[in-house]
Formats: structure tokens, C-alpha cells, sequence
């Protein structure tokens, strides 16, 4: 496996040395540079979005605490997150916008996805509340589309698989799209679900 993705990750630099010289390489700042509050916002409401299907198993769980652990957020703060906490339409509404003022919408969405790929496959219901959030938060439908399509891709990127071609285009088109443009994202934000595919899809980014 590391063989294999080290390799990938040398073709993703690659990828980024032979782009057009004007774009320059993506940068990932700090999501702890963010207000403390801003960061409980964000990961409270994934957390809801996670449960509102009735359903909440360990693998979401375990996810929404490794986001938890990289927002560097307090005990007291982390279990607020995992809180039954409710939002009413107005308090979504204006989390998104909150959120799209800070350049946090799209790591919002695609942490939201992630959450949504924990147990390996989004479901249709799933995928229309994804559909729902990112039309309420501002995204053109490309770019859904986009973020969707990079997280099945790499969570494809596991310890049983060679890395596919077309996984492997999908990632790279990716990253091209958000340099160009300008698509905020974090150190913090999941790539992938599997720790040492997260890493070094950002290593060299």
C-alpha cells in the first residue's frame, strides 16, 4: 500500500509542476486560525446533519471525533458536538452564511460528504440532502459534483485496492479545479477517510 501511494502522490506533484505556471500550488491554511466558536458551528452541525436520517453508527462517530481532535476543540466543546442539538431552518440558514463569509463552505461540504461516505457508499437519500446543503450554501451544481466525485475517489484509495486510473484522473482534475479556482480548503478538512491516504494527498499540495 505505501509503495502504491507513494507513487500516486508523486504523480499528483507532478500533476501540479506541468499546470500552467500562472496557477500557483494550493495552499491549505490552519483551520484553528478560525474563531473557536466558528469551529463548534461547524462540526454542531455536521454532527446534526449525520443524525438526521434517525441513524448515527460508530463509523460517523468515529469520524466526527477525529474532526473534533483536529479542530483542537476543548472536552466541554467536543461533547457538544455530539449533543442532540437541533437547528431550526433560520439557525441553518445562517450557520451556511457564517460559514460562506469565512471561506469555510467548501470544506464544510466535502467534510459533510465524507461523513456521508463513512460506512463506503453515499445513499440516494444521502446524496439528496448533499444536494440540498450545497444548494443552500451557494454551490453551482459543477461544483457538488465535483467535491462528490473526490471523496468517492479517494476513498477508493485503500489497503485492498491498486490505485485505479480513473480514481486516480478524477483526483487530479480535482485539485486542478479548486487551484484555478481558488477553492478554500483546510490541513484540517477530510480528503480521505483513511488517515495515511489523507495525508499524503496534502503532503505535497
Amino acid at each position: 500500500m505505501a509503495g502504491n501511494l507513494n507513487r500516486f502522490s508523486r504523480q499528483l506533484t507532478r500533476s501540479s509542476e506541468n499546470t500552467d505556471h500562472h496557477v500557483q500550488k494550493m495552499k491549505l491554511p490552519d483551520i484553528n486560525k478560525k474563531r473557536a466558536n466558528l469551529r463548534v458551528q461547524y462540526l454542531t452541525l455536521i454532527g446534526y446533519m449525520a443524525r438526521i436520517d434517525g441513524k448515527f453508527d460508530e463509523k460517523e462517530k468515529n469520524l466526527l471525533k477525529k474532526m473534533a481532535d483536529r479542530f483542537q476543540l476543548s472536552e466541554k466543546n467536543k461533547k457538544l458536538i455530539f449533543s442532540q442539538k437541533e437547528f431550526d431552518e433560520k439557525q441553518i440558514n445562517e450557520t451556511f452564511q457564517e460559514l460562506k463569509k469565512n471561506r469555510l463552505h467548501y470544506s464544510f461540504i466535502l467534510d459533510l460528504i465524507s461523513m456521508a461516505m463513512a460506512d463506503g457508499i453515499i445513499l440516494e437519500p444521502e446524496r439528496m440532502m448533499l444536494s440540498q446543503v450545497a444548494r443552500l450554501i451557494g454551490l453551482k451544481h459543477e461544483e457538488f459534483h465535483n467535491l462528490i466525485n473526490f471523496v468517492q475517489a479517494t476513498s477508493n484509495l485503500n489497503d485492498d485496492n491498486h490505485n485505479d486510473p480513473m480514481f486516480q484522473y478524477v483526483i487530479e482534475m480535482f485539485f486542478e479545479w479548486a487551484r484555478q479556482r481558488d477553492v478554500t480548503l483546510y490541513k484540517q478538512t477530510t480528503f480521505a477517510i483513511n488517515d495515511k491516504v489523507d495525508w499524503l494527498l496534502k503532503k505535497d499540495l
